[in-house]
């Protein structure tokens, strides 16, 4: 049975199976985030792994809705307070990529402004078919911010990004799967399955390995081929000599499986 380790108005984390967390956004309506939901996210996610044992975490969402963003009734407008939101949700994303544990995206229904950013930012995205995605902030006068302007055409490609982001029209799970806005489609009723199987797969090996590869994708991606390079030469033979890595050897010599702690 799932034992519960965290709840407040904006989402509730469960730890599922050992090392997989699954946080489920359970505020109305459309699982909105206020500034303070985001903060508390942020928290979690940064302390997961030391404080739950978490090696995956589980995004999902409630109801017919992922996460449509920020909650609008909570908007101000000024300049500090347009700031201040802008700057919880950018740490919010960042944690999310570079935490200290991958994080998977179920996309359950309407992913949506700074839900799909979120989403965008999350190691990987499972969409259920019913699954709609979009940033529609253009039609509200305002942008996709927090990274949305970065993270999807670095995702999709210049052209499709600009298409949704120009437009403000949403596309389906298929549209999204075939332009590589998602990774993997699935059933409605089996999406939250897949994605735990997924976490599962992700949690059994080293998490050590994880980390080192996650932070050397990110590198290459964010600052070029020889940033990507060297963070792979500064990390290799750490790991090479790492507990983890002499486990793995020895269970592969042994023919067992490998515990990683």
């Amino acid at each position: 049975m799932a034992e519960l380790i965290q709840q407040n108005d904006g989402f509730e984390a469960h730890l599922v199976s050992p090392g997989v967390v699954r946080v489920r956004i359970t505020s109305k309506p459309f699982g909105v985030f206020t500034i303070e939901a985001r903060r508390q996210l942020t928290r979690f996610l940064e302390t997961a792994d030391a404080a739950h044992g978490a090696r995956c975490v589980v995004l999902i969402g409630s109801g017919a809705s992922f996460s449509a963003g920020s909650n609008i009734r909570e908007f101000e407008a000024t300049a500090a307070w347009i700031e201040e939101a802008r700057r919880v949700e950018t740490k919010l994303n960042e944690t999310i990529e570079q935490g200290p544990v991958p994080v998977i995206a179920a996309c359950n229904g309407h992913t949506l402004g700074g839900g799909a950013v979120m989403a965008l930012a999350c190691d990987f995205r499972i969409a259920a078919r019913s699954a709609t995605f979009g940033v529609p902030e253009v039609k509200l006068g305002a942008m996709p911010t927090a990274s949305g302007t970065l993270r999807l055409p670095a995702l999709i490609g210049r052209g499709q990004a600009l298409r949704m982001i120009l437009t403000g029209q949403p596309i389906d799970a298929a549209e999204a799967l075939r332009i590589g806005l998602v990774e993997e489609l699935v059933d409605d009723d089996r999406l939250e399955a897949r994605a735990l199987e997924l976490a599962a797969q992700i949690a059994a090996v080293s998490p050590q390995a994880v980390s080192a590869a996650r932070r050397c994708v990110s590198a290459g991606l964010r600052l070029g081929y020889q940033a990507g390079l060297l963070m792979e030469e500064e990390l290799t033979v750490p790991l090479g000599l790492s507990a983890d890595a002499i486990e793995g050897k020895a269970a592969f010599v042994e023919k067992r499986t490998p515990r990683f702690v």
